[in-house]
């Protein structure tokens, strides 16, 4: 509780127009930390902190699927394992931005603004670079975030006017037709209207999460497309900016024996 005092009274002002937060990299240069997919595996979050050195980079980034429908210990709900999922990510004193993902429920937006991490239809500031967001995906399996095509492209082309020409997309949900969204059936099972928009925007750098089979990098057009995939697995990503050069790693750690 004393954790989520201290993060709530260092919120930003709610503005209008991008927020900026309070830490960034220096010199055209920014690690970033992709943590994606956890699936309500809460207690692999210290564990994987403990093998890693957190302090080494300049933002964490989320991309969706905090928690599992199909998959909550007894006693606990949804928002109760987000919420400790949360605080076991802003614990690490690393500044942290988050999507939901389909498995969310819409409650989670709630706790994403409480302790200042919400990127879902935000536009964000941060160290030199701008973020927009936009989490949940649709599925055949009636998952409990899955806002439609028609909502997801205004928002993106909202959020796109007020970040300008050079920024980066936070996506649960990847692109249509791409390495990022083919499921182990063979389909492709992407948005179309993300995709449209990439094709349109051209934002420099697309993180995304979803598709667990679908792990790499890809490109459209000059855009970057980047999954590590699902951290259930063990998996993460580490994405590096330095003066507009984007190198993507994908990581593996053991974190159960």
């Amino acid at each position: 509780m004393l954790l989520r005092l201290c993060l709530l009274s260092c919120k930003p002002n709610n503005t209008s127009g991008p927020t900026t937060m309070w830490r960034g990299g220096v010199g055209g240069y920014m690690k970033i930390l992709i943590i994606a997919d956890l699936h309500g595996y809460s207690d692999d979050i210290s564990e994987f902190f403990k093998k890693i050195d957190a302090t080494g980079f300049d933002l964490i980034i989320s991309p969706g699927d905090f928690t599992d429908m199909f998959n909550q210990p007894p006693g606990f709900s949804q928002h109760n394992i987000a919420d400790l999922i949360l605080q076991k990510l802003v614990s690490f004193g690393v500044p942290l931005l988050c999507v939901p993902g389909n498995h969310d429920p819409y409650e989670i937006i709630d706790a994403f603004e409480e302790y200042d991490v919400n990127l879902h239809g935000k536009v964000r500031k941060f160290g030199g670079e701008t973020f927009i967001g936009w989490g949940g995906a649709l599925t055949p399996f009636n998952t409990a975030f899955e806002p439609t095509e028609e909502e997801t492209k205004e928002a993106l082309e909202g959020m796109a006017k007020r970040a300008g020409d050079d920024f980066i997309l936070i996506l649960h949900n990847p692109p249509r037709d791409t390495k990022l969204d083919r499921t182990a059936t063979g389909e492709h099972a992407g948005s179309p209207v993300i995709r449209e928009f990439i094709e349109k925007r051209k934002p420099k750098l697309v993180i995304s999460a979803h598709i667990h089979e679908s792990i790499g990098e890809d490109r459209i057009g000059k855009s970057v497309l980047f999954y590590p995939g699902p951290f259930y697995t063990g998996r993460y990503g580490i994405v590096t900016i330095n003066k507009g050069k984007i190198e993507c790693e994908i990581k593996r750690v053991i974190l159960k024996a």
